[in-house]
């Protein structure tokens, strides 16, 4: 087996929507695509390496995310960082990457997960809602623990009581 390759985090940021290099067809909730190179997500992502080399896919069938999710998934592959992480794709970028197996990026999400819990000053029912309901969702469907203990501590750290 050969070795891994590994290039530059922004490497092919300059063909992002590049219409020669976007062979692989990515299929959103909304009916839309994005399109994207192959070989591009191919060195984000070990499962969409097996789904092109090995399977010869051309087309995947990301119906269950939103297109905004999905092309600033497509974006921090090329670039290397997440640019745009906000509440609203939250979920969906973070579910994506940890699908598929984008190791870097479900680090990104953590982090971004955790600077929101830290904008927590005072004991606000939407934004510990959220906290809340990100964490079981990640719990649920990804079987993390993780982001429960965050918002746990957080709760801990504001001493919050009814």
């Amino acid at each position: 087996m050969l070795p891994k390759v590994s290039v530059p985090m922004d490497f092919g940021r300059h063909l992002i929507g590049s219409p020669t290099h976007s062979n692989l067809k990515l299929n959103t909730s909304e009916g839309g695509e994005v399109r994207a190179s192959s070989v591009i997500l191919s060195f984000n992502s070990p499962v969409i390496d097996h789904m092109t080399t090995t399977l010869h896919m051309t087309s995947v069938d990301m119906l269950e995310f939103s297109e905004a999710a999905v092309q600033l998934f497509v974006d921090a592959a090329y670039s290397g960082t997440p640019e745009g992480i906000s509440r609203e794709v939250f979920r969906d970028i973070n579910k994506i990457a940890n699908v598929f197996e984008v190791t870097w990026l479900v680090g990104k999400c953590a982090e971004y997960f955790t600077k929101v819990a830290e904008s927590v000053k005072i004991p606000s029912y939407t934004e510990l809602l959220y906290l809340f309901e990100e964490a079981a969702f990640v719990f649920e469907n990804l079987n993390n623990k993780d982001f429960l203990k965050i918002s746990i501590n957080k709760i801990e750290m504001l001493n919050w009581k009814q």
